[in-house]
């Protein structure tokens, strides 16, 4: 039973947000743009996307992140989140 468990926890414990990378595509100090793939749960990937570019504000003013849209291609099956970086 404790094997049962443990391997359920395992196995929910991989999809999470950690295992996504999120990329910068644009980057002009009062903004960033972060993609991620389509294929992982929305609010994971969204997730995701929050802390880098929170990282990247940070690294480069100071500042926080906010978001302010999210615009999907699906083509690239890839959604692109705009951040600003505010004081």
């Amino acid at each position: 039973m404790k094997t049962l468990i443990f391997a359920g926890v395992l196995a929910v414990a991989g999809g999470c947000a950690h295992h996504i990378r999120p990329a910068v595509t644009e980057y002009n100090g009062d903004s960033v743009t972060i993609a991620t793939p389509q294929h992982h749960p929305r609010h994971w990937a969204l997730k995701a996307a929050a802390q880098e570019a929170d990282r990247i504000c940070r690294k480069g003013h100071g500042k926080q992140a906010e978001h302010a849209s999210a615009r999907k291609d699906s083509a690239a099956r890839t959604n692109y989140d705009l951040f600003l970086c505010l004081n």
